[in-house]
């Protein structure tokens, strides 16, 4: 890694803490102090619950149905939460901190070429679109089911990640690789387009392989973009 690059890095994570700054603490309070052990958990919680609760929906999904899709003991569930809707702010809240920390992180944050920086972006956003497609379905139809102050953190944290892209796209503009009237209309489109195989990916079954739609998608967005 050269000098250049490493200085990069260091400014664009300096930013990034900046930024993460306005959202945190995280949602849900835990009675463990260990930090990684709470965050390991919380997201097999996160995990486990969301397909329970796509597959049953929230209301009849029960809370020991969690503990032994989990396989942690009812007490031990509670270590990491106080009640049933701390899941639903978990699922969340896990899936906007990983999109956070992988797509906007200070290593693609520092890629000086508009056309790799997208690239990146749109690559690994379609690799978490792909791993967390019940979190996905889940937030598009329960995020009703949040509190008020949940539900305007979870709005916050992808409207940040939003702005974020459409900054990435400015970028772009700037140096004439993206011919973009409207950053940001064009990166909140972008949004909708990459959740496409997890909402609507039944529609590409038998007829596009996984590896194909994300080839499509991609050279969709960079036309749409006006990529040269």
């Amino acid at each position: 890694m050269t000098l250049a690059r490493a200085n990069r890095i260091k400014s664009a994570r300096k930013k990034s803490v900046g930024a993460a700054e306005k959202i945190k603490p995280p949602a849900v309070f835990s009675r463990i102090k260990n930090s990684e052990r709470v965050k390991d958990k919380q997201l097999l919680i996160a995990k486990k619950a969301a397909k329970l609760f796509v597959r049953k929906g929230y209301a009849q999904t029960t809370v020991r149905e969690i503990s032994r899709a989990t396989g942690l003991a009812m007490g031990n569930l509670y270590d990491y939460i106080n009640k049933k809707e701390d899941i639903l702010c978990l699922v969340f809240d896990t899936y906007h901190e990983i999109v956070e920390e992988s797509s906007y992180g200070p290593e693609i944050a520092a890629i000086e070429d508009p056309q790799e920086l997208m690239q990146t972006n749109i690559r690994v956003a379609l690799k978490n679109i792909h791993d967390f497609q019940n979190e996905i379905m889940l937030m598009y139809r329960e995020s009703h089911l949040l509190p008020k102050r949940f539900l305007e953190r979870a709005k916050k944290q992808e409207l940040m990640q939003i702005r974020k892209t459409a900054d990435y796209i400015r970028r772009g503009v700037k140096k004439g690789v993206f011919q973009v009237k409207d950053p940001f209309f064009a990166s909140s489109m972008l949004f909708c387009l990459l959740a496409s195989p997890a909402l609507r990916g039944w529609t590409f079954e038998g007829k596009y392989s996984r590896k194909k739609v994300d080839h499509l998608l991609e050279d969709f967005i960079f036309r749409a973009l006006g990529a040269r």
